[in-house]
Order: structure tokens, then sequence, then C-alpha cells
């Protein structure tokens, strides 16, 4: 599905990961989980692209259910993986970045639980060679997308801005839509490593200009991240 000029979103069940082209180039913006291959293949092909069109993949951070296809699109496009350094260490060694969860099971929770299961999201696919990037980056990809330090969610997650798009790619930053309780509408994610630094980040996202806001988890945004920031700080975590 076309959510802004240039980028396509793939979604299945609560996972999103996103195709932006360029010219005939692609860059993949978090990559679901090992069980998406299909997907991904798919969404290229709506837009037109193949494998070997992707150029790279960027990673907004380390959790398994946005790293799941990044080994595989290195080895097999190939594809150059990057992500922030401070979550790099996580990427290169499978291992989930630090942080808690809600206090309890549901039954959205277990069903999230039992689709990760089927896709192969229960463990982290760990990224045999990766590139760092830094805040305020600007990435000679298709988009030219500007990295935006956001850590809290994660010690390295980042946002993505497309000025040229007129959107904002915001990994788990914001969702809109909860896990453990169903809810919809901008929200701030129930796994947190940090939550005084989610809530700091916030306001580096409300400055922002885009018409769209594109979260990992939930439907798209049509507003401005200031608006999307207002009703997330309102909602805070719904667990």
């Amino acid at each position: 599905m076309q959510v802004a000029a240039g980028i396509e979103r793939i979604n299945e069940r609560f996972v999103n990961f996103f195709l932006v082209e360029e010219a005939g180039r692609v860059v993949v913006i978090d990559s679901g989980m090992p069980g998406n291959w299909g997907l991904l293949l798919a969404g290229l092909g709506r837009i037109g692209r193949t494998l070997g069109d992707v150029d790279a993949v960027l990673l907004t951070h380390a959790h398994s259910d946005h790293v799941g296809l990044a080994e595989r699109l290195r080895r097999e496009a190939p594809a150059k993986v990057q992500i922030h350094v401070d979550d790099l260490p996580f990427l290169l060694a499978g291992k989930r970045p630090p942080g808690g969860g809600p206090p309890g099971l549901t039954r959205t929770l277990l069903g999230v639980a039992a689709y990760a299961l089927r896709k192969g999201g229960t463990k982290l696919p760990p990224v045999a060679e990766a590139t760092t990037f830094a805040d305020g980056d600007v990435l000679d990809l298709p988009g030219s997308p500007r990295v935006v330090f956001t850590p809290g969610h994660s010690p390295g997650h980042c946002a993505f801005h497309l000025p040229s798009r007129d959107a904002l790619i915001v990994g788990d930053a914001i969702s809109t839509w909860s896990p453990v309780t169903g809810g919809r509408g901008p929200q701030l994610s129930p796994f947190q490593t940090d939550v005084d630094r989610t809530l700091a980040s916030l306001a580096r996202l409300e400055e922002l200009p885009a018409s769209i806001v594109l979260p990992g988890h939930g439907e798209p945004f049509a507003g401005t991240p200031a608006e999307a920031v207002r009703l997330a700080r309102a909602a805070g975590i719904r667990r």
C-alpha cells in the first residue's frame, strides 16, 4: 500500500516496514520478522522492483520484529545494513536491547506472541556486518532520509525524516496500536528501555514538518508529528 509519494507500506497483522523508492533504487526501512520474506517480495513487486534494486536496510532499532529480514537482505540483495551505534552490539550479537515489558499477559498480547512464533520473531537473527549512522545524518539513499535520534524504546532508537516525501517514519517512538490492549491511536509502546528518555525524545519529533507519521505498529497517522506527539503524550502507555 502506498502511504506517501514513493513510500510503500508492507504490513501483516501488527508488523509494518517500508520501501522507499527513487529512480529505480530502494531502501528498506525496518525489515519485519524472518517469516515476512514473502511480504517483502510482494511489496517490491507492487512498486515494480526486485530484490536486486534494494540498496540498503535502515533499522530504527534492534528488536526482533524490526530486524528479521536484515541479514537475508544483506546476503541476497545484497544490501548494506545500517543502525545507530548504540544498538549495533545487539544487532551483531542477535540479542535484544534491555528493557521492560508489560506487567501481564492479555488476549491481544497472546495473539501477538502466537504470530511472532509462526514468523520466527521470537529470536533476533544476528547480522554479520552493519555500519552506523548518527543523529542528523542525511543518508545518500532513496528519499534522502535524515536520522533523528530518539532513544528510550531502545538505547539507539532512531526515526527517519523524509522531507521530500512529507513523511516521518518513527519506528516504535510512537505507536498507533497497543500490543497489550489493542487500543488505537498515537501512544507510547508498552515495551521501554527508558520511559523518561522516550518522553524526552518526543520533543525531537514534534518540531519536524510532515503530513503523515508512519509507525512500526498500527495504522499510518494522517497528521503532523506535533499532533501525533500531543496525542501520544495524552495517551501514554496503554497496558
